[in-house]
């Protein structure tokens, strides 16, 4: 199963059982107020047909305006907030300075795409690496960013992964743009754990069969690179 149906079903699961959630609560508020579906329905504008779909979870999809107007005749108030709760779709094995990665690692290094980090207390993990390089007993974990945005939240990202499955060696490849060079520049101080290496050097090593050492490197479709300072 390909990662954009793995996500595409684990959103329709947690929006199933967010919708039958919330109509539990919607009903449960409605008998302790006394009100019957019909006052519900016109205070909030809506038909009663939706109201009684809503509480049973046979409502397919519930707009987030119309939720509220609902929660606010019942007296309740709904937070959405989204937070980390999985790998994002980022379309990587599609990245073309990946596919360049890829074409470079020589025997008897092997790859591979989207490996899924283990499970913890049972349950499948939803992160997975970006790319893992197997080979002499040894992982090296990469990672890809088209953009850096925020580079500490990316960090804390990539170490709370080194954490939870160590690897030998971590690679983070970046989009070798204008913007990437100068957030990679302006904060450097908080890349002393990954040291720049020359793009050139690390493709070498692994068409030699070799894991990288860990650190970072700018890389584009071409494998060109800054080899400057950063």
């Amino acid at each position: 199963m390909g990662s954009v149906q793995r996500a595409f079903d684990t959103g329709t699961r947690r929006g199933d059982r967010a919708l039958a959630n919330l109509g539990d609560e919607f009903r449960n508020a409605r008998l302790q107020l006394g009100l019957s579906q019909e006052e519900v329905a016109r205070a909030a504008r809506l038909d009663r047909a939706i109201i009684s779909r809503v509480e049973r979870a046979r409502l397919s999809s519930l707009s987030v305006r119309n939720a509220c107007r609902i929660a606010a005749v019942l007296g309740l108030d709904i937070a959405i907030k989204p937070y980390p709760g999985g790998a994002p779709i980022r379309d990587i094995a599609q990245a073309p300075a990946l596919q360049l990665l890829v074409r470079e690692i020589g025997p008897p290094l092997t790859v591979r795409s989207e490996v899924a980090l283990p499970h913890r207390d049972g349950f499948p993990d939803q992160r997975a690496w970006d790319l893992m390089i197997y080979g002499h007993g040894e992982r090296t974990g990469v990672e890809f960013e088209r953009r850096l945005y925020d580079i500490q939240a990316q960090l804390r990202r990539y170490n709370l992964k080194r954490r939870d499955d160590p690897v030998g060696h971590f690679l983070l490849v970046i989009a070798n743009t204008r913007a990437n060079r100068r957030v990679a520049n302006e904060f450097s101080d908080l890349l002393t754990d990954l040291p720049r290496h020359r793009t050139a050097t690390i493709l070498g090593m692994l068409r030699a069969g070799q894991h990288p050492p860990t650190g970072l490197i700018l890389l584009d479709a071409t494998g060109a690179s800054s080899q400057g300072g950063m």
